[in-house]
């Protein structure tokens, strides 16, 4: 946990380094059994992005973040970023969302820095919100996103979809729920003959547990532990949300 903390934090404040660093060895150490692997990681980090905990912003509601997602460690089989040295590793994103009427929303988040371009936007829909009377029962909500990633050695198409439940205490908000990814990734350039111009695609499932806390009128913290196709790893945002 204390990698998946100082990777957060290192993620929000060099955010550009970190993205450019990250994916720098792609060209050099791509082949073609490593690019599923590498692809699950990238949409399994995307995919923690757009979670979302299932309680509609409401009309006119509005909500604007800075997001950090962890992994503690790629997968056993991405060795483009295992002999990279990679351990911990992440995104940063900016995410904007806007409520709209019968509890739907629409969000969008992105990236650009030194080399990466990250878009993507969709919509979340409360199946079901807690009232006066319900407030014992959860909020409860579905959410899809996709994703288009461009970075100079490779580019990628990503598609999330996610399940999701907030209790709305006085104090706290926990939630908790499920996602599943996937992601296209298609080479770019790279040294090794034959895989430039190969696409390849990746599955994976997410599930989120975490906290939302407001310490000040409108201002938002969102904390959660995420696992990603078995691996560990967390989301952090500061936001504000009205």
């Amino acid at each position: 946990m204390r990698k998946i903390a100082i990777a957060v934090l290192s993620l929000l404040v060099c955010a550009g380094h970190a993205s450019a660093s990250l994916y720098s060895e792609f060209e050099t150490r791509a082949r073609r059994e490593l690019i599923t692997p590498f692809a699950r990681d990238l949409g399994g980090l995307l995919g923690a992005a757009s979670f979302y905990p299932g309680r509609a912003l409401g009309f006119p509601g509005f909500e604007l973040d800075a997001i950090g997602v962890v992994q503690a460690k790629p997968d056993k089989d991405n060795l483009i970023l295992l002999n990279g040295g990679v351990e911990a590793f992440g995104l940063p994103l900016l995410r904007a969302g806007v409520g709209l009427p019968f509890n739907i929303d629409v969000a969008g988040h992105g990236l650009a820095a030194e080399g990466v371009t990250i878009l993507g936007g969709g919509l979340r829909y409360g199946v079901f919100q807690s009232g006066l009377l319900t407030k014992f029962l959860p909020s409860v909500g579905l959410s899809f996103f996709a994703d288009k990633v461009e970075h100079d050695d490779f580019k990628a198409t990503h598609y999330a979809g996610n399940v999701s439940a907030v209790w709305e205490l006085p104090i706290v908000k926990p939630f908790a729920g499920a996602g599943f990814d996937t992601t296209k990734l298609t080479v770019k350039t790279a040294q090794v003959a034959g895989i430039t111009g190969l696409s390849e695609t990746a599955k994976g499932y997410r599930l989120t547990a975490g906290l939302d806390v407001f310490p000040l009128p409108l201002v938002r913290l969102r904390g959660a532990y995420v696992l990603l196709h078995g691996i560990p790893g967390g989301m952090f945002s500061l936001g504000i949300e009205f």
